[in-house]
């Protein structure tokens, strides 16, 4: 899969040696891993179909508010050990989970949609060991 980013400093404070690498992308897939480091994912897709994010002693975000799903909806697979990743999504949008959680939590953080109309589909999928996923 080939995926056009950008890679943006996330805060203005350039001595930080902590802060996380920030990408953007508007292509509709994207693969990132992190190690040891912060990563932030922006999508800006206006179709959506995947993701892969895998991170290993590191916090990741993936940003998908300005993101909109394919038609047949979007999967993003998740691998984290030892970690923390937080996807960031509408509050429209439905979830459905296919991850497998070892010494660690998944857990989805947002209210409800109001609204019993068809909604877009994220499917997330993949494994969590010592850390945690979190949908808000």
């Amino acid at each position: 899969m080939q995926t056009r980013a950008t890679t943006t400093p996330c805060w203005e404070d350039e001595d930080d040696e902590l802060e996380p690498e920030c990408v953007a992308t508007v292509e509709d897939g994207f693969e990132r891993g992190a190690a040891l480091h912060g990563l932030w994912i922006h999508v800006r897709s206006r179709e959506l179909r995947s993701g892969r994010v895998t991170a290993v002693l590191s916090g990741v975000t993936v940003d998908l508010r300005e993101a909109a799903l394919s038609p047949e909806g979007a999967t993003i697979h998740v691998q984290s050990a030892l970690s923390g990743i937080d996807i960031l999504v509408p509050p429209d949008w439905d979830i459905a989970w296919e991850v497998d959680a070892i010494w660690g939590g998944v857990g989805e953080d947002r209210r409800a949609p109001s609204s019993a109309a068809p909604r877009p589909r994220l499917r997330i999928a993949g494994m969590v060991v010592a850390g945690g996923l979190s949908v808000r």
